[in-house]
């Protein structure tokens, strides 16, 4: 059964479009039990999932620097949504939201479908996918490439 679902992924990866990327991510049972490798030959679907970041991830990214610690939070906050790979801060969680593409994919995905901050990617990038809507699996679809 599990090959058979792969192959029918791979089946789809000529076209993964948004809307596929997007039903895909939303439905949990199609995720895949995570295993070591996996994501060699994935469309990365993990980086069009929305990320939320704490300030030392900001700090990591080079978005923020050290300076901007000192400020008051909403001098903080100012600072880190002009950058374009910062969208918004929410006040419950204490966290900023990077930005999504059009596509919906992460600010930082390049166009191979690779993260161009993998050795500064926040904490949350780094746990995944122990930590995330469904923890231990992950959205594996198929690389086109």
């Amino acid at each position: 059964m599990a090959n058979t679902f792969i192959l029918s992924l791979s089946k789809m990866s000529k076209k993964n479009t948004p809307g596929i990327i997007e039903e895909h991510l939303k439905d949990l049972s199609r995720w895949s039990l995570y295993k070591k490798g996996m994501c060699n030959s994935c469309e990365g679907l993990c980086c069009y999932l929305p990320v939320e970041v704490k300030v030392s991830d900001l700090v990591r990214l080079n978005i923020l620097i050290d300076f901007h610690l000192e400020l008051t939070l909403k001098e903080q906050i100012k600072e880190a949504t002009k950058h374009p790979g910062v969208s918004r801060y929410t006040s419950s969680s204490e966290k900023y939201t990077l930005t999504q593409k059009p596509d919906g994919s992460c600010y930082f995905l390049d166009s191979k479908k690779r993260c161009s901050q993998y050795e500064n990617r926040p904490d949350t990038c780094r746990n995944h996918p122990s930590i995330g809507p469904r923890p231990g699996y992950c959205a594996y679809m198929k690389s086109e490439a």
